[in-house]
C-alpha cells in the first residue's frame, strides 16, 4: 500500500481505518463476550440445566469443553477474515484502480 503522506486525504484515510477497526473489534468482542457469558448465565437462569448429565459428564462441563472453545476458534477466525477484508478495501480506496 502506498500513498504519498503530504495529502490532505491522510487524516481521513487514517480516520476511517480506525473506525471500522474499532467497530470490527466491537462486534468480535460482543460475540465472544456473549459466548462467554451466555454459558454461566443460562446455567444461572435454569438450575435444571447444571444438573443434567450426558454420558456421565455434566452438561456445563461439555459446554465448557467442547462448545466454547470451537466458537472461541471461529469469531478469531471470523474477526482475522473481515479485518483483512478491511484492509484490502482500504488499499483498494488508497491505490486506486
Amino acid at each position: 500500500m502506498r500513498y504519498d503522506r503530504d495529502t490532505a486525504l491522510e487524516p481521513i484515510y487514517l480516520r476511517t481505518v480506525l473506525r471500522v477497526n474499532l467497530i470490527t473489534s466491537l462486534v468480535h468482542l460482543g460475540l465472544l463476550l456473549l459466548v462467554i457469558l451466555g454459558g454461566p448465565i443460562v446455567f444461572w437462569l435454569f438450575p435444571s440445566v447444571t444438573a443434567t448429565y450426558l454420558w456421565g459428564v455434566p452438561l456445563p462441563w461439555w459446554f465448557l469443553g467442547v462448545g466454547v472453545f470451537p466458537l472461541l476458534v471461529l469469531i478469531g477466525r471470523r474477526f482475522l477474515r473481515d479485518v483483512e477484508e478491511d484492509e484490502d478495501e482500504f488499499s483498494d480506496l488508497v491505490d486506486g484502480p
